[in-house]
């Protein structure tokens, strides 16, 4: 079906479609051709990249943690204009003098939104710009996406609200349907499209994992400082036996880190009173001893994921918690990976690399990474981050099934609402202040 859309001055158009349809290349394609200023999950990470690469520290007296909020915004618009106005709205403003590398996931987010901002354009494309966003900043964008012309991708209609007239569905890098966004949405093709998958396949056989006496994880008067902010503060927390954690609260308030303190992916780990599976952090383990009973997903994983492997070989690499593989696989491995590969919907694109699929389909990977030994321990950081309703839908069905079977206990990290986890049992949550449990 051959569609033009019509980009004008009162139109505003939502991209809409599944995992791998090419919503991510329209939406650059038509930042391109009409002069738009884009906002992407991929020119994000293009900037991380930069930043890593860039890195003095080896030539400095202190660690370089890359430049500025301040530095970055002012790269692509020299003249100061609305940078205040538009640090404070997104919650950047203490944040402006701090560089790059210290900033959580949820803050970089908001730093790639104020620099396409700042520029004022005239065509304003955002690539899933809710996303890893929690819920205090999303009415702030809101107010400051309200008039203008726009295109937002996006993976969830619910983020969409009225900032948007039209919608269209894109399938195989073709428009399906367009229009005016309540002909598109009353469509029962666009309808049965855009429906959550209500089918779970079985598991692979269960596969058994002895786990040390004693609570999964242990943590007591925990504090982190990262490039001079004090991240956590005086935390006490016990995951016990049988309990699947939440964990909530605002960008910034140190999600992220807790999760590298579990997993021993934050060099804090050591300086602080952390057990995991019984065994104390600092105290003559290896990084590996806790890590063959943790499986992990999270955006700085993602991140990680530059190497040259197949869809396959990424689940594969699961067993051995690497990223990449660098030993022999074995045939029975490779038969369990397949079938993860699959459940994840994922068969067809078994041969691709890793770096030439779409972002909702490299997250999906990671999720059967993750799965594949069948961890004691599950780690989500935001694994829902980029996927369409289908995916998912199926990948929390999947984890609440698993979690169900008592293969594993979860700590999920989450800003949305909508992506709930029926087998959750407490929340961890900051209020902005400190830590509560309940």
């Amino acid at each position: 079906m051959s569609v033009e859309l019509e980009i004008g001055e009162g139109v505003s158009w939502g991209i809409v479609g599944r995992n791998g349809s090419g919503k991510s290349t329209m939406a650059a394609k038509l930042a391109e051709e009409n002069g738009g200023t884009l906002v992407s999950f991929e020119l994000e990470n293009e900037l991380l990249e930069r930043e890593i690469r860039e890195d003095d520290s080896e030539f400095l007296d202190q660690i370089d943690f890359g430049r500025t909020v301040r530095e970055l915004i002012e790269e692509v618009c020299p003249v100061d204009g609305d940078l205040e106005e538009i640090a404070s709205a997104l919650g950047l403003f203490r944040l402006l003098e701090q560089g790059f590398l210290t900033l959580s996931t949820g803050e970089r987010r908001r730093l790639m939104l104020a620099r396409a901002l700042i520029q004022n354009p005239k065509l304003l494309v955002l690539d899933e710009p809710f996303d890893g966003l929690d819920q205090a900043f999303r009415d702030p964008l809101r107010s400051l996406l309200e008039g203008r012309d726009l295109i937002l991708v996006a993976n969830r209609l619910s983020d969409l609200d009225d900032l948007v007239t039209h919608l269209c569905c894109v399938e195989e890098r073709e428009f399906l349907l367009a229009g005016p966004r309540e002909e598109v949405v009353a469509n029962e093709a666009f309808q049965q499209l855009m429906g959550l998958a209500e089918v779970i396949p079985e598991f692979p056989e269960r596969i058994v994992v002895s786990v040390p006496d004693g609570p999964l994880v242990s943590m007591a008067n925990v504090t982190v400082i990262h490039g001079g902010r004090k991240i956590i503060s005086s935390l006490d927390w016990v995951v016990e036996r049988g309990q699947n954690w939440k964990i909530s609260g605002p960008n910034g308030c140190g999600k992220s880190t807790l999760v590298n303190l579990v997993t021993g992916d934050h060099s804090q780990c050591y300086s602080n009173e952390v057990t995991v599976m019984g065994m104390r952090r600092g105290q003559g383990e290896s990084i590996w001893d806790i890590k063959k009973f943790v499986g992990i997903v999270s955006p700085s994983l993602h991140q990680q994921h530059r190497v040259g492997c197949t869809a396959l070989q990424v689940v594969a690499s699961g067993f051995f918690d690497s990223v990449g593989i660098y030993r022999e696989v074995a045939p029975e491995q490779w038969r369990v990976a397949k079938v993860w590969l699959d459940l994840a919907g994922m068969t067809p694109w078994s041969d691709r690399p890793f770096r030439g699929l779409s972002y909702g389909q490299q997250r999906l990977l990671l999720v059967a990474r993750a799965l594949v030994k069948q961890p004691p321990l599950l780690v989500l950081d935001e694994p829902c981050q980029g996927l369409d309703p289908m995916n998912r839908a199926l990948v929390l069905g999947v984890i609440d099934r698993i979690a169900s079977t008592g293969l594993t206990q979860i700590l999920y990290i989450t800003h949305e609402p909508e992506d709930r986890l029926e087998c959750v049992t407490h929340e961890l949550r900051h209020d902005g202040s400190t830590w509560l449990k309940s």
